[in-house]
């Protein structure tokens, strides 16, 4: 978020004129082209979801002009000379325009947002209707189509049309509600919002990718194990691997026996093994105790991953699920 605000400071410094967005150069900050391009009418329904209500709106309203002049969006429309710009005065159908309605009207329930998508509507079916589709337009002066119908028209221009003029839509829920649904990963909550649109508009349950993922798995393992592991039976481990280590390498082990708890022995500093050594014969033997018998399921929709068990490590030596 910082870094986004960072980046809208400088685009409100150097694009922003009379709440229209312009091409600037990137090195000197001057505007090179007094454009506005169809594909930024993203900006206002972002801008709504920061909290940037106000300026969203203004730059909503210059686009609506356009629409209304044209009955569409041209892909570059020349801000001084109020006009389409020549080779970009097509418009393809895209949705952007009415993806920010979409989001603004949950902001503001603003019903000029509703009217923008009433001539959206109308117009696309009065101007693109063909007996076998929508065709997109290939000049917003005459009216000509083209013939084709990109793909994101359905999944995105119909979509955000659609959830406009329904605000009760399950797409639209606030968190107040969801659905316990029991899987093989544990109980999950999904339906509860927050849904994130990928580029096609397709509605993504961020709740859903959790529940299948490997990091759920692997926060409950971590949590089992925190439960259930004795720090002190591993280091006890640590220590028969270091007196094997020690062995073959001739470094020396700390002793163990003829200690008592008032006496702190000499430790060789440097090596981090004699300490943990050392820190285990202050401490309790315990048992380690972890299901075994618990069968380990791979996320749903992911490649089968290794336990997490036999990742977990301590100063590199792998302690491994039996």
């Amino acid at each position: 978020m910082d870094m986004f605000q960072e980046y809208n400071k400088t685009i409100n410094t150097y694009l922003k004129y009379d709440d229209w967005y312009m091409w600037a150069n990137m090195k000197k900050g001057q505007v090179t082209m007094p454009v506005f391009q169809s594909l930024e009418a993203y900006w206002p329904g972002l801008q709504s979801l920061v909290g940037d209500v106000d300026s969203a709106m203004k730059s909503l309203h210059n686009y609506h002009q356009v629409w209304r002049q044209y009955g569409a969006t041209p892909e570059f429309y020349n801000i001084p000379g109020s006009k389409a710009q020549e080779k970009r005065e097509g418009y393809p159908l895209r949705p952007e325009l009415v993806e920010s309605a979409m989001y603004l009207y949950r902001a503001t329930r603003d019903p000029f947002l509703l009217q923008l998508g009433r001539d959206v509507v109308e117009a696309i079916n009065h101007i693109t209707r063909t007996d076998c589709g929508y065709a997109s337009i290939k000049d917003v002066r005459t009216h000509q189509l083209d013939n084709r119908m990109e793909s994101f028209f359905l999944a995105e221009t119909t979509k955000y049309l659609y959830l406009l003029f329904d605000p009760d839509n399950f797409i639209h829920n606030d968190g107040g509600h969801g659905d316990y649904v029991d899987t093989v990963n544990g109980r999950c909550v999904l339906d509860a919002g927050g849904y994130v649109f990928n580029t096609e508009a397709h509605p993504v349950d961020p709740a859903a990718l959790y529940c299948c993922s490997t990091f759920k798995q692997d926060q409950e393992e971590l949590q089992k194990l925190h439960t259930t592991l004795d720090f002190g039976s591993l280091l006890e481990d640590l220590e028969d691997f270091s007196h094997e280590k020690g062995k073959k390498e001739g470094i020396l082990s700390f002793p163990t026996t003829g200690l008592d708890s008032s006496m702190d022995p000499t430790l060789d500093e440097t090596d981090p093994r004699q300490w943990l050594q050392f820190d285990k014969w202050k401490k309790d033997k315990m048992t380690r105790s972890w299901n075994v018998e618990e069968k380990q399921h791979p996320a749903i929709f992911t490649c089968p991953a290794q336990p997490f068990y036999s990742r977990f490590s301590i100063l590199g030596e792998m302690f491994v699920e039996k």
